[in-house]
């Protein structure tokens, strides 16, 4: 049984969110969500490394087969002045909590706001990627953390419209 409960313990958790059948992030402006035509994902604000992440997960998932292509939104490449109505930011902040585990933690958040205005329209809640017994301390580790955490939110992100989506074709009926 003892060795059973260390092999759990070697493999990364799933992450934490909370199990609200309705929505999985929270909307706060539903007619600014529902109006969304274009947008694009800024990561300018991001630091250097964090920033790099976002890049490869578009190279990944921004084509046609892409989990990006779930969202019924057209994707714009660059956040300029004008170019889209639409700003998805991710954001992975830092919460260092004391651990008896040799462990690493990334907590991840996506944000969509319309463009010029400072406040989200919608907001993921928090997910918690951990990697029990991290030894090696090294930036691969903390990088596939957050992709992994910046792949659910985008999850959520589609899952909560397609939800609010199926909600109002109801409303509807």
């Amino acid at each position: 049984m003892k060795s059973w409960v260390w092999i759990v313990l070697l493999f990364p958790l799933p992450p934490l969110v909370a199990r609200d059948q309705r929505f999985g992030g929270y909307i706060l402006d539903a007619a600014a969500f529902r109006s969304i035509d274009s947008y694009c994902i800024d990561a300018h604000n991001l630091p250097p490394r964090e920033a790099e992440v976002v890049n490869q997960f578009l190279s990944r998932e921004g084509n046609s087969a892409g989990l990006l292509a779930k969202l019924p939104w057209h994707r714009v490449t660059a956040c300029g002045e004008g170019a889209t109505n639409t700003i998805v930011r991710a954001e992975f902040p830092s919460h260092h909590l004391p651990s008896l585990f040799l462990n690493r933690d990334v907590n991840g958040v996506l944000f969509v706001f319309r463009a010029g205005s400072p406040s989200p329209i919608y907001e993921t809640r928090e997910v918690l990627m951990t990697n029990a017994f991290e030894i090696s301390g090294g930036r691969f580790a903390t990088e596939a953390l957050e992709r992994n955490a910046l792949y659910f939110l985008v999850q959520i992100l589609i899952h909560d419209w397609q939800k609010l989506s199926e909600n109002l074709r109801a409303a509807a009926d």
